[in-house]
């Protein structure tokens, strides 16, 4: 937050219970902080965090997650090798670019020790792993501390402090 400043939320937060029933899944609780102090919107432009509700619909969470389940089964099926099970892997951001940022659930029934893994859009078989958390994740890259070959090279823009464009509506 000291990095990238909240904006000012002008919808409601998401009701969390009921979005994890929906996905039939817990869901880590820094996402969650994020998606309640952030809304939905981009990171630098960038960077979106699927989000209940989102105003976007390919940005929205259950269809986010549903369409790269999809696509995730789909190479599975051609025999392209993922850094874990189908359904070990949900979405929870996209680029501009296509690539998708995934939580990788292991242990599934300890979400806040889930992982990340960036797959690019351009080069499916290579995968960027994060060993920790979202949070840390977005720290990380905004930071410039973690590369993520899949991201251009102006990924956060350099020289410049990272910024969120809010796409929040009220409701």
């Amino acid at each position: 937050m000291r990095m990238v400043p909240p904006p000012a939320r002008l919808s409601a937060p998401p009701d969390w219970p009921a979005v994890e029933r929906s996905l039939d899944s817990a869901l880590p609780g820094d996402y969650k902080d994020l998606v309640d102090r952030y809304g939905p919107g981009k990171f630098d432009d960038f960077l979106a965090l699927l989000a209940p509700g989102h105003p976007v619909a390919r940005l929205d969470l259950a269809r986010g997650v549903a369409e790269a389940a999809e696509v995730l089964r789909a190479y599975a099926s051609s025999g392209e090798a993922l850094p874990a099970p189908v359904d070990g892997l949900t979405a929870v951001a996209l680029t501009d670019n296509g690539d998708t940022v995934y939580w990788v659930r292991d242990p599934g029934d300890a979400p806040d020790r889930w992982r990340i893994a960036v797959n690019g859009a351009r080069d499916f078989d290579e995968w960027h792993l994060f060993d920790g958390c979202l949070a840390h994740f977005l720290v990380d890259v905004l930071n410039r501390e973690a590369v993520v070959t899949a991201f251009p090279d102006d990924f956060p823009y350099p020289g410049a402090a990272p910024t969120f464009t809010s796409h929040d509506y009220p409701k």
